[in-house]
């Protein structure tokens, strides 16, 4: 006899291994935020402070690169300068001390002006109607190839931006991101992602301003 009930819901029971895994890794994500947070007033110096930032951050989001830069208004031409970078599968290279003109024309110098967190799934495939675009020399000076990338502003006690923490390539495996193995090991960055760094980007804001 077939029933007219239609198709009946799922009411298995919840696969135990899979939900004793993700309460582990929010876990891990809670612990790792919290030692952040107790790390941070006993940094002494900006650069540690935004290294150890960093260095959370690409944890937190398993992500294999990443800049901080912090907005320089002393002069008439204001500018995103790079204060400290990271770079897992280019560990020896570094962009440390190269700035780039505060306007919309860069992934960083727009997200400086407007406020937002930009979340791109390819750095070199944009829609045709954003005004910004990856600096492709980036990649090519350092033998890299960036597609992935999450960036968030950093907003000071005014919510004036004061500079930018920028991811580059979250990956699915814990290995080295080359030319031929970039498009299967990056993926997407997850709205969860976008919320970490916005909060980590939240907890150094005075920080910074402390030292700058």
């Amino acid at each position: 006899m077939t029933s007219d009930l239609g198709e009946q819901p799922d009411i298995s029971p919840p696969n135990h291994q899979v939900l004793s895994s993700q309460l582990h890794y929010y876990k891990c994500l809670v612990g790792d935020l919290l030692d952040l947070s107790a790390s941070l007033p006993s940094t002494n110096n900006l650069r540690n402070l935004l290294e150890l930032s960093l260095m959370a951050a690409r944890k937190l989001t398993s992500s294999d690169a990443g800049s901080i830069y912090l907005i320089d208004r002393s002069t008439p031409v204001h500018t995103v300068c790079f204060e400290v970078s990271q770079n897992d599968s280019q560990p020896d290279r570094s962009l440390v001390n190269f700035a780039v003109p505060l306007n919309e024309n860069s992934i960083v110098g727009y997200v400086a002006l407007t406020g937002e967190t930009l979340n791109l799934s390819d750095a070199h495939d944009l829609p045709d109607n954003v005004g910004f675009h990856h600096h492709k020399t980036f990649d090519r000076d350092i033998e890299y190839r960036t597609r992935s990338v999450l960036a968030a502003p950093i907003l000071g006690s005014e919510n004036k931006t004061i500079g930018v923490l920028q991811l580059i390539n979250r990956k699915n495996q814990d290995i080295s991101i080359t030319t031929d193995n970039v498009r299967h090991i990056t993926i997407s960055y997850s709205d969860l992602d976008e919320k970490l760094l916005q909060a980590i980007a939240c907890q150094i804001a005075p920080y910074i301003e402390r030292y700058t």
